[in-house]
């Protein structure tokens, strides 16, 4: 086995930046120690972090720029040992706070969210979700009630979290009588299945029961949160979510009150307070945007005197890809790809999806925490890099 490669990135059709990147190496996980990355050319360390792939050990790390029609070259080497001293980066580190009961997830020191996970909650969030500038970019309210000037409806609007208002008869989206739950599994004592920490990114994966209104398990999911260290106070985490029906069938029945992936933002970023909406077909605000499919959306505002947004990126594996989205005006986002009588009345369909027993069915999702609005932020640029990302050769 040959301790060192060479790695060719090509940038495709359009310009690369602070774009996260992953190559399977030619090395088993087990035996690999360490590997040092450096661009070919100016022989500049690059940080990089290893992880398991599906046959091999897989390295990632971060293009900070490739211009389009442009390759950048690296070398990787293996590294017989650890090293002390490796490249000044970014980092991510995700901790337990056992008192809390959250995940806290801090990038380049400073804390970017917390995953609520405790039983006190209808069901688990993230919380604050903090941009660039250092705002927060997601209503505070319920969770926390110090903020002046917020809304406060919708109390199951809690930041970014993940819900369904109709699975087979339970709802549990709202928090309404006879709501249903969501509670975290502890596996050998802990909250999670996996946890990382690294200089590329920081990983969770945490499993969750979906039950009745009695506490009865319904299905689970399992929901693995990649967080990426990416500089200038930009924030960039993947969310897979795999759905298991490990009891019976299931249905998710026709209803807007929904999305599997869902953000209330900041109240300042609200349309009436000068906020807007923007999909990926030029859609403006609610009335161009509620209910129309499209592979992403955006929402972006100005919060103590900065102009933040964040966007929500469907994936093209996804079912019903591009979703349909349930976004208002009042700062409610979310990916919805089941509300089908609702988005088209007049067609008469219903959007109801059947999960058979032991079934398993995964939807991917990105969230990009950007400055300035979809154009500020090339949205749809950090879109691409997401569904058609550069292309990675070993040579």
């Amino acid at each position: 086995m040959s301790d060192r490669i060479r790695i060719v990135v090509e940038a495709g059709e359009h310009d690369r930046q602070n774009c996260p990147i992953s190559v399977d190496l030619p090395w088993a996980y087990k035996e690999l120690v360490d590997v040092c990355l450096q661009e070919e050319d100016s022989k500049k360390e690059v940080a990089c972090q290893i992880g398991k792939g599906a046959k091999s050990a897989k390295l990632s790390w971060v293009i900070d720029q490739v211009k389009r029609g442009e390759k950048k070259t690296y070398v990787a080497s293996s590294l017989p040992e650890k090293r002390a001293a490796k490249p000044k980066s970014s980092s991510v580190c995700i901790c337990q706070d056992v008192d809390a009961s959250k995940l806290n997830v801090f990038i380049d020191d400073q804390l970017f969210t917390s995953y609520h996970y405790g039983v006190e909650w209808v069901r688990p969030f993230l919380h604050p979700v903090i941009g660039p500038y250092g705002v927060r970019v997601t209503r505070n309210w319920p969770v926390e009630d110090k903020f002046a000037d917020e809304r406060r409806d919708h109390p199951h609007h809690k930041s970014i979290w993940v819900a369904y208002g109709d699975c087979s008869g339970v709802d549990n989206w709202s928090e309404e009588p006879n709501h249903g739950w969501q509670r975290t599994r502890y596996i050998n004592g802990k909250p999670y299945v996996a946890l990382e920490c690294g200089p590329v990114y920081g990983r969770f994966v945490v499993k969750t029961d979906w039950c009745t209104p009695e506490e009865r398990k319904q299905f689970e999911d399992t929901r693995e949160f990649v967080f990426y260290a990416l500089p200038g106070g930009i924030r960039l985490f993947d969310l897979t979510l795999t759905f298991h029906m490990t009891q019976r069938d299931i249905v998710f029945r026709d209803t807007k009150e929904g999305g599997l992936i869902s953000v209330r933002v900041a109240t300042p970023m609200d349309v009436p307070r000068g906020g807007k909406i923007e999909n990926a077909y030029g859609g403006i605000n609610e009335k161009e945007t509620w209910g129309k499919s499209s592979p992403w959306c955006d929402y972006s505002g100005v919060v103590e005197d900065k102009h933040v947004g964040i966007a929500l990126f469907d994936h093209e594996w996804n079912p019903r890809y591009p979703t349909g989205w349930h976004v208002r005006n009042y700062g409610l986002m979310t990916a919805n790809c089941f509300a089908w009588s609702y988005y088209r009345p007049e067609a008469k369909v219903k959007g109801h999806m059947h999960f058979k027993k032991n079934s398993r069915t995964t939807w991917r999702y990105r969230v990009y925490i950007h400055k300035g609005d979809a154009k500020t932020g090339k949205v749809a640029d950090r879109f691409l890099d997401y569904i058609s990302p550069p292309s990675v050769k070993i040579e």
